[in-house]
């Protein structure tokens, strides 16, 4: 089977059943239908598509398939790129079913799109909201491929634009991880000044990525509480490239790489355990300045300013109902601020204990 001919095709009609009726409803024998279709061989992006439609089915619905991440880093896009495009994709599904039952009502359709049109800009490096851009994209097939990681686990409406959301998060902190490792070489390289410019870039990416959260909160604490009763299992705690930028900045407490916080990302614990270069370590090792010692605790004042809109959101959305990824919800997010990126390094408040 061509990937990106008769697999898209493929894709194509099973995304529509998908969103058709959510994820979680989809009959037994449909998805035993795609599982034996997946066992004859495909290629890489029908293969992704097909192991995020039946990750529950297979005993591994998390938030990687839950996000269709698989499929998502086939497209071949750099990902301030990438996040633009899928947070345009969020304008143009709001407004083409603008008064539809579900859809939201007038004035909060107008703050998500003006919010959403601001991240975009903001991933693009305009300082003002843009028409939204769905050019650029490397071809034609990676185009309709990235149409089809929206996988719903419900029809309500808002859970496309959380979708995407989520996806953007994700990427937003594959920027972080390469500012964070990119000053950590610079600084290996004697280069101070190149060191502090990453971090401050990334300082501005904590910026962008609060903007998220205004969007999330546009939606509504019932919307959200439908569609999350099929999500059990898939949760931000299991976010890989949000615990490689924690690593990046230092390697976390041994009490913290036991918890549960890294129980659902065991690639990035074992990359941590293995003892890397990291930027603590890369400043313990040169004489600290006065701009290298702002632009960090600015980093740190950013991550923490990060974590607290998390958990108000959370508190707004959840209350006390626990976390998806089974944590605690808002309490565990409560401990997660206690969390500090650069705690091994003297001069940064809050960061030595």
């Amino acid at each position: 089977m061509d990937d990106h001919t008769d697999g898209l095709a493929l894709a194509r009609h099973v995304a529509a059943r998908v969103r058709a009726v959510g994820s979680a409803a989809l009959p037994a024998s449909f998805l035993a239908e795609l599982d034996a279709l997946r066992d004859r061989g495909t290629g890489p992006h029908l293969r992704a598509f097909l192991d995020s439609v039946l990750a529950r089915r297979d005993g591994r619905f998390v938030n990687r398939h839950y996000l269709a991440l698989p499929l998502l880093e086939l497209v071949g896009l750099d990902p301030d790129r990438l996040a633009a495009l899928l947070m345009a994709d969020v304008v143009r599904h709001e407004l083409h079913n603008a008064g539809s039952p579900d859809s939201p009502a007038p004035d909060v359709l107008r703050k998500r799109v003006r919010h959403a049109r601001r991240f975009v800009g903001r991933c693009l490096g305009e300082t003002v909201e843009p028409a939204c851009p769905l050019d650029g994209l490397p071809d034609a097939p990676a185009a309709g491929w990235l149409d089809l990681t929206v996988l719903p686990v419900s029809t309500r409406h808002d859970e496309h634009f959380f979708i995407r959301s989520l996806q953007c998060h994700e990427l937003t902190f594959t920027v972080l991880v390469a500012d964070v490792r990119a000053a950590t070489a610079a600084l290996r390289a004697g280069d101070v000044d190149g060191a502090v410019a990453h971090l401050d870039h990334a300082g501005t990416v904590f910026e962008r990525a609060q903007l998220l959260f205004r969007i999330v909160a546009t939606m509504s604490a019932d919307a959200f509480a439908d569609f999350r009763t099929h999500t059990e299992g898939a949760s931000a705690v299991q976010s890989d490239q949000y615990k490689r930028f924690e690593v990046a900045c230092g390697r976390p407490r041994a009490e913290r790489l036991a918890s549960m916080a890294f129980d659902g990302v065991p690639a990035v614990r074992a990359e941590a355990l293995a003892g890397g270069d990291d930027l603590s370590r890369a400043l313990l090792d040169v004489p600290p300045t006065e701009r290298l010692t702002a632009a960090v605790r600015r980093l740190e004042a950013a991550h923490q300013r990060w974590k607290a809109t998390h958990r108000s959101l959370a508190a707004r959305m959840l209350g006390d109902r626990p976390g998806s990824g089974y944590s605690s919800g808002v309490p565990y997010l409560g401990e997660c601020l206690r969390n500090r990126l650069f705690w091994r390094v003297g001069g940064v408040d809050g960061a030595a204990s």
